[in-house]
This record gives C-alpha cells, structure tokens and sequence, in this order.
C-alpha cells in the first residue's frame, strides 16, 4: 500500500458544478482549491457539450471521436481554454469510464 505525500496538492477540485478531477501531468496549481485560469461556466458548458457529442454517437465511433482529440495536444492560442478543457474533460471521462 502506498502513502501519500503530503507535499502534494490535490487532485479534486470542488466547484459549484460538482468536483473535478485533475490529471497528476496537469500543470501545478498553488491552491487546488481555486484554479484562476478556469471560468467554471465554460467548462461546464465544454463537459455538457463532449458529452452530448458522444452521445450522438454509436459506442465504437464515440471512442473513436474521444481518442482522436485527445490524441492532439489542445491549441495554445485556444480563445475558450476552459472550454476546451470541460470538453477534453468529458472526452477523458468517456473513454476511462467508457461501457459497451
């Protein structure tokens, strides 16, 4: 059984819209608790809309649309990141929690 260090931050992040998980290769937040570069809204509006794109899909082509995006690194010069992120976030989500 492993222990973990306290030096770390933590990985969820409690907002209105519910907890977020992020992943240990996130850039480091000082304080898991606020995320300054994240307008929850849109990432909230990023997530529901991932979700409803994979929800028009057959199964197989959904996983196939999840992993094709997150295959390619997001655009650096993204105008919504936090939507970007909701989205990529609901693709992620989708495919680690995927059922046939």
């Amino acid at each position: 059984m492993t222990t973990i260090d306290p030096d770390l931050p933590e990985l969820d992040i409690v907002t209105a819209h519910g907890t977020v998980t992020r992943l240990p290769t996130s850039f480091p937040i000082i304080d898991p608790e606020l995320d300054g570069h994240l307008d929850p809204d849109l990432f909230q509006k990023g997530f529901e809309d991932g979700n409803a794109r994979l929800l028009t899909l057959p199964p197989a082509w959904a996983r196939h649309h999840a992993s094709s995006i997150l295959a390619c690194a997001p655009d650096p010069h993204d105008d919504e990141p936090s939507y970007t992120r909701g989205y990529r976030a609901a693709l992620y989500g989708h495919l680690r929690h995927a059922r046939d």
